[in-house]
């Protein structure tokens, strides 16, 4: 088992940059209830202006045309439009409603991985119990300061550290300890809990692409402008009509954003489950 604390810190290394661009990299990370319905105002304020400048444009461009063949012929591309538009905005909020639930759920089994992990610590020697828990509850508290962008960088060498120094207690047992059954789970455990750590940092990182952000945006800016171009006998109408359905794609777009960034101080995944890890630590001691 000598081996072990090597192997982790050369894991260690190879996976210090991919800390370094956790949530942390992201403004959105983090933002809060008031910042999150600030930027959820601006998105409807936008489509709002969206949809009335389309009616605007259509209505200067296409004046000429109102008779009813009009929107016979525009009726076509719209519903060609909005059908090959919606499969393509459904399929995106699948794929980022599936990153958020992978992320919630790889931090509640973070989270009750290290409660296992306490518990085990009993069948450990009385100095190994207690340094164990001590680096225990170390990486407990970092896994929460990791959501703070002004201590991050701190907490994910103080939760590194405390993996490393779980590895070396290991490492150094004497044969007769090692053999204890308690040895191998606690080792099964903590395999566990370095890879779910992994898995954390990486979900931090957006998995939507650029190339399907652009389809998503220029679909929606298509499908907004042929429904100004549409023409309607009362303006109003057409401008409410118009604006609700430009609203409900900023909306879906807004909800693609955001769920495609998880992990937040008070909204989305939240390091609410290591605090009730370190309430289940206080119970057991």
């Amino acid at each position: 088992m000598l081996t072990i604390g090597r192997l982790w810190g050369q894991r260690s290394k190879l996976l210090r940059r991919r800390i370094s661009l956790s949530h942390g990299g992201d403004p959105v990370a983090g933002m809060g209830l008031t910042g999150l319905w600030f930027f959820l105002t601006l998105v409807i304020a936008g489509s709002i202006l969206l949809a009335l400048a389309a009616i605007r444009l259509g209505d200067r461009i296409g004046r000429p045309t109102h008779g009813s063949g009009h929107n016979e012929v525009l009726a076509s591309f719209l519903t060609t439009v909005s059908l090959v538009y919606g499969a393509l905005l459904g399929f995106t909020v699948v794929v980022a409603w599936e990153q958020f639930s992978s992320a919630e759920s790889n931090v509640n089994g973070e989270a009750s991985t290290l409660v296992t992990m306490y518990r085990q610590t009993v069948g450990m020697p009385a100095a190994e119990r207690a340094e164990t828990r001590r680096l225990l509850h170390t990486y407990a508290a970092a896994a929460q300061d990791e959501w703070d962008p002004q201590s991050r960088e701190k907490a994910s060498n103080d939760a590194r550290s405390s993996i490393t120094g779980m590895y070396r207690i290991l490492a150094a047992q004497a044969p007769i300890e090692a053999a204890n059954p308690i040895s191998g789970q606690f080792l099964s455990e903590l395999s566990a809990l370095s890879s779910q750590r992994d898995t954390r940092i990486l979900d931090t990182r957006p998995r939507i692409p650029g190339l399907l952000w652009t389809g998503l945006i220029f679909g929606g800016v298509v499908l907004v402008a042929l429904m100004g171009f549409t023409r309607v006998a009362e303006w109003k109408g057409h401008a409410v009509v118009s604006g609700a359905v430009t609203i409900l794609l900023g909306l879906l777009m807004f909800l693609i954003f955001w769920l495609d960034r998880p992990f937040g101080e008070e909204l989305g995944v939240t390091p609410a489950p290591f605090k009730h890890a370190v309430q289940a630590f206080n119970s057991i001691d």
